[in-house]
């Protein structure tokens, strides 16, 4: 195999090191082992390789959570699971989309403090997505007063089921469910 060319001096060749690499945040270190880079025999500059970049990126992100108190990436997709929700689901319910959510499970974001504190509580206290619901629910049945309603109109309506139950509300005598 033909050594590489360094990309940031243009002189020298990279050589491969693997190596135990620290890191700190916030007082806390964490050292992530086989840590591949490339470093220059001439400038001294060194290059991560892409997998490691991809793999220590996962184990960096739960560290900041672990040190910010935040929720793991397991966690959270474990609470989505005891939920009996797909992604999809769970991502409407708590907001801010489906690649977001997904990229919280993944680790490759970190959730903010406060969709953190949303996911302990639906963990918690299930029934809260009747909180959720209600929302819904008063939309519903402020177009149901109107005593015709379109059928583009309520199929916007959101219904949240989930593989074992199904959550329901009642607003103003209106019933509202699956």
């Amino acid at each position: 195999m033909q050594a590489q060319r360094c990309p940031i001096c243009d002189k020298g060749t990279l050589k491969k090191e693997v190596v135990s690499e620290p890191f700190e945040y916030k007082g806390q270190k964490i050292t992530i082992p086989d840590y591949i880079k490339y470093r220059c025999n001439k400038c001294g500059e060194a290059i991560v390789d892409n997998g490691t970049l991809r793999e220590s990126g996962k184990i960096l992100k739960d560290f900041k959570r672990k040190v910010d108190g935040l929720l793991p990436a397991a966690e959270i997709r474990s609470i989505r699971k005891r939920l009996n929700l797909s992604q999809e689901e769970m991502a409407e319910i708590v907001g801010g989309g489906l690649k977001s959510f997904a990229r919280y499970e993944t680790g490759q974001v970190c959730q903010s403090r406060g969709m953190d504190n949303l996911l302990r509580i639906l963990d918690s206290y299930p029934f809260t997505l009747n909180v959720i619901q209600k929302q819904e629910a008063k939309k519903f049945a402020l177009h149901m007063q109107k005593k015709v309603i379109s059928l583009e109109e309520l199929k916007s309506f959101k219904k949240y089921k989930t593989k074992t139950k199904e959550f329901s509300t009642q607003i103003e005598g209106v019933a509202y469910g699956t």
